[in-house]
C-alpha cells in the first residue's frame, strides 16, 4: 500500500480509544452497501492469529476485545456514521504492529457498482471521548469507475505511539475475501 499523498500524525498518548465511522448516502436507484474492515497485522504484514485478525461484519470483534464492529449497515440510510468501529488502544496485543482500514463495497463487482457511484460517503476516525476528528476522507469520486474496494489508512505501533497515516488508495481487489487472501 503505496500512495504519495500521504499525510501522517502521532496520536497523542491520553487517547485510549478510537472510533471509525463510515457514512453515504442512500440511493433510490442503487443501493449500495458499503463495508468496513479491518486488517490487524504483525511485524511481517501477516494478519494477527490468521482469520481472526480480519475485523469485517462476517467477523465483528477481534477476539481481545480491542476491536469491535458496532453496527452493520446495507443502504445508508439516516444521518451521519452508518456504520461504526471500535478502537480500544490500551488493550490491543502487542503482536499487533498495524491496523490497516477498508472500505469495500460489498457484492460490487457482481452487481456493477464501485465507488464512482457513491454519494457523500466518507470515512473518519476520532477521539472516542472527545469526539474530535483525527483524519475524515471522502469516499465518493467520479473517477472510481470499476473500483470496489479502497484502502484507506494505516495505524502503526510506534515504540511509544501510534502512528496515524491517510493512505486513501484504491485497489485492484473486488471483494473482502480477495484481501483476505493477500494478507494471509
Amino acid at each position: 500500500m503505496t500512495n504519495s499523498d500521504v499525510t501522517s500524525q502521532t496520536i497523542p498518548k491520553h487517547i485510549s480509544q478510537l472510533q471509525c465511522g463510515l457514512g453515504w448516502d442512500a440511493q433510490a436507484e442503487t443501493e449500495l452497501d458499503l463495508d468496513m474492515a479491518v486488517l490487524a497485522l504483525d511485524a511481517h504484514d501477516r494478519l494477527v492469529n490468521g482469520k481472526e485478525g480480519f475485523i469485517y461484519a462476517g467477523h465483528p470483534r477481534h477476539v481481545s476485545d480491542a476491536i469491535q464492529l458496532l453496527n452493520d449497515s446495507i443502504t445508508g440510510d439516516g444521518d451521519g456514521d452508518d456504520e461504526q468501529l471500535l478502537i480500544r488502544l490500551l488493550v490491543l496485543p502487542d503482536t499487533i504492529k498495524k491496523l490497516i482500514f477498508v472500505v469495500n463495497i460489498n457484492c460490487g463487482e457482481s452487481q456493477q457498482q464501485d465507488f464512482s457511484q457513491t454519494q457523500n460517503a466518507f470515512w473518519r476516525l476520532l477521539d472516542k471521548s472527545s469526539r474530535q476528528v483525527l483524519l475524515n476522507c471522502s469516499l465518493s469520486n467520479s473517477q472510481w469507475e470499476g473500483i470496489t474496494t479502497l484502502f484507506v489508512a494505516e495505524l502503526a505501533r510506534g515504540t511509544e505511539q501510534w502512528q496515524l497515516s491517510a493512505h486513501l488508495e484504491a485497489s485492484p481487489l473486488k471483494n473482502l475475501n480477495q484481501l483476505l487472501h493477500q494478507y494471509s
